[in-house]
């Protein structure tokens, strides 16, 4: 079996599939793992994943920061504050984490079954096709240009957001991206600062979290295509802009280290989700079938439960010569598993940039009385009932034994 692409999704399907006796091999574009940006907030439903794949040691290993507490804020203002040790997160606080140290840990842990192979710095070129099967893919090292091409029982895509085998096998994806874009950078973290806060109003919103390396994550959301115009007015500009709608001491301390802004970059806001996720041969996963909003860190969490889904339907198939239309079964059994919490997070994530982001007369309006209800414990409870989806997941996702 091939997987295309070592993200979340493919490291820990790879490890799954091969420490359980199939043959697989992983197929890297870049040469490491390190990216602009790399989705790496672990939620409580990521967190356990990890525990159910045998992965716990390596998820230790990694470099983190266990958050310990969350704010909301609106024009400036704190609106509440929680501890994220509470019940609702059943002792298990979000955790942002290196991706990449995570993903090297997992490759390697995988390295040690005799069935894995892991191939570095080679692109997907096409799909090999046999009387409308995918039987392989012709890769191509980035190193010498050389071209070959590997057979597979089954090619996995999970190649993220701008797959190719989802181009490949001619997957029609449907949009569901908000009006918005993020800017992303890091600045140093004040040493009082122990978890994550939110700053909404006036049509902003800015996200702010302590990570594994002791900086400051800042994630500010704005309306697509207002991005050239904030690039061409420079970084003390927007920083200060970002200063305008945060609290006193963040926005001190925002003028303070303008000057140590570290990497600052646009992530474009993408959210669709294939209208079908397979072909004969072949599947996508994680990004590649459902690109998720960057609204409550989904994205690696759901894609970790998308590779135990797989695994629990592929094993028994791959570790034994299983026909083809056994094998088409699985693929729709996996799609069917997990559409209805893609569909439910997805429906989720898509809410609250409408309300935030938005610059209409009621807007303002909508926001205050919004502030007002969160004051109240009942509201609350509410939304922490409603959170849960983002914690824990909507559907019961176990590792087969």
């Amino acid at each position: 079996m091939v997987v295309v692409g070592a993200g979340p999704a493919g490291a820990t399907l790879s490890w799954l599939l091969a420490r359980r006796g199939v043959d697989v091999t992983l197929l890297e574009r870049r040469r490491d793992f390190a990216r602009e940006f790399r989705g790496e907030v672990l939620m409580p439903s990521g967190v356990e994943a990890l525990e159910q794949m045998g992965l716990r040691t390596v998820l230790d290993a990694t470099p983190r920061y266990v958050q310990q507490e969350a704010a909301v804020y609106l024009n400036g203002r704190e609106i509440f504050r929680a501890s994220l040790e509470s019940e609702a997160f059943r002792s298990q606080p979000p955790i942002a984490i290196s991706q990449p140290a995570l993903l090297e840990g997992v490759v390697r842990s995988a390295q040690q079954c005799s069935r894995f192979s892991f191939e570095r710095g080679v692109a997907v070129r096409s799909l090999q096709w046999e009387d409308g099967c995918v039987t392989g893919v012709t890769i191509r090292h980035r190193g010498d240009q050389t071209e070959r091409t590997v057979p597979a029982d089954l090619v996995i895509g999970a190649d993220g957001r701008n797959s190719i085998v989802r181009r490949q096998l001619g997957l029609s994806a449907r949009s569901l991206s908000p009006p918005m874009d993020v800017i992303w950078c890091k600045i140093p973290s004040p040493e009082a600062w122990t978890g994550g806060r939110g700053y909404t109003g006036r049509g902003h919103l800015l996200i702010a979290y302590r990570t594994w390396d002791d900086t400051l994550q800042l994630g500010w959301v704005i309306l697509k295509g207002t991005f050239g115009d904030m690039r061409n007015r420079g970084v003390d500009a927007w920083i200060e802009e970002m200063a305008n709608q945060v609290s006193p001491d963040l926005a001190a301390h925002l003028r303070r280290h303008g000057q140590d802004v570290r990497s600052p970059f646009l992530l474009e806001s993408v959210s669709d989700r294939v209208e079908r996720w397979s072909r004969p041969g072949a599947i996508v996963i994680g990004d590649a079938a459902h690109a998720m909003s960057p609204v409550a860190g989904q994205g690696i969490n759901i894609a970790l439960r998308d590779a135990i889904v797989a695994a629990n339907h592929l094993v028994p198939l791959l570790s034994k010569s299983a026909s083809p239309d056994r094998l088409k079964r699985a693929l729709e059994t996996i799609e069917a598993e997990r559409l209805p919490e893609v569909k439910r997070i997805q429906a989720l994530q898509a809410h609250p940039p409408k309300v935030v982001l938005s610059r209409a007369w009621w807007g303002e309006p909508l926001r205050q009385v919004a502030s007002a209800a969160l004051r109240r414990p009942s509201i609350r409870a509410r939304l922490a009932y409603l959170m849960a989806d983002f914690l824990h997941g909507v559907t019961s996702v176990r590792l087969a034994a």
